[in-house]
């Protein structure tokens, strides 16, 4: 199949290798050379620009940062779109903004999905990423030969903007978790708890939860942790607080108070501003712990 993929960052990368590992053919832009230049290596063609990639494939995927950099791919391609093909965004953004490139795009007779993504870089490595979708189901069955390759688990949520309500759901809960164990952990050290044994127990507890059993903030606990890593971002504490941003201001829309997700942004604001805005979002730990008077 002739894939399109835009936006080669630390997730999208990994997402195009596995498609070109399945037998796509593979056109690529990004911003910056250096990962163009590595999907080529591994057999992708340069697209050179969003609307070279688009003319050359029959399913488009963006993974980008943010809505208005999604806004400005639309817009770059929707000249070169054409009936049959598929553009699907795997990106966080905007519900709202996701429903009018979805009107846009389909309007140009090309067809929309959005798919953010589940996983972090560990995911996007492995090829396990869970794809939330919102669009319509045709659409997704077109599309999905290119989901595939980088998918664990592909889910139709429902019509255009479903998949980025989903996705900011999951990370409201992933971000109150992250905050929770950061505060559970400092109680612990500060206690003299075996973090070892506090670790096994959770697990195998009602405290169970991803960001015990994959972030637990302490090194040494865990050994792929970030904080077991010098705090590489599988996941960047900026991210989570952009998504953060777009889930208050959805709920606020909707009429949904969202008090567990501002008290979680408010952490990750104090994560930032102490320097670790690119670190994993699990330093937001390391804001607890100077709180709490622990090195």
């Amino acid at each position: 199949m002739r894939l399109g993929f835009i936006g080669l960052g630390a997730m999208g990368l990994p997402m195009a290798r596995h498609q070109l590992e399945a037998g796509h053919q593979v056109t690529v832009a990004s911003r910056s050379r250096g990962p163009v230049e590595r999907a080529v290596s591994l057999g992708a063609v340069d697209g050179g620009s969003p609307a070279g990639v688009a003319e050359a494939s029959e399913v488009v995927i963006l993974c980008v940062p943010s809505s208005p950099q999604v806004v400005e791919v639309v817009e770059a391609v929707l000249p070169s779109l054409r009936a049959g093909q598929v553009v699907v965004d795997c990106s966080t953004i905007d519900p709202e903004v996701a429903r009018t490139q979805h009107q846009r795009v389909t309007a140009a007779g090309a067809g929309f999905l959005d798919a953010p993504l589940s996983g972090g870089t560990a995911g996007a490595e492995a090829g396990t990423l869970t794809l939330m979708v919102g669009g319509e189901e045709a659409t997704l069955e077109a599309a999905r030969p290119a989901l595939d390759p980088f998918a664990g688990r592909i889910v139709h949520v429902g019509g255009a903007g479903m998949g980025q309500v989903v996705k900011l759901c999951n990370n409201l809960i992933y971000a109150a978790q992250m905050l929770a164990t950061s505060e559970a952990t400092a109680l612990a050290v500060k206690s003299g708890v075996d973090l070892a044994k506090f670790h096994d127990v959770l697990v195998h507890s009602t405290g169970d939860c991803v960001a015990v059993r994959t972030r637990l903030p302490m090194p040494g606990v865990v050994a792929d942790s970030p904080a077991s890593n010098g705090w590489r971002p599988g996941f960047m504490t900026d991210l989570m607080a952009k998504d953060l941003d777009l889930a208050l201001g959805y709920g606020a829309s909707v009429g949904v108070p969202l008090a567990t997700a501002a008290t979680s942004r408010q952490a990750l604001t104090a994560a930032t501003t102490a320097g670790y805005g690119r670190e994993d979002f699990s330093a937001v730990a390391k804001v607890i712990y100077a709180l709490s008077g622990l090195a």
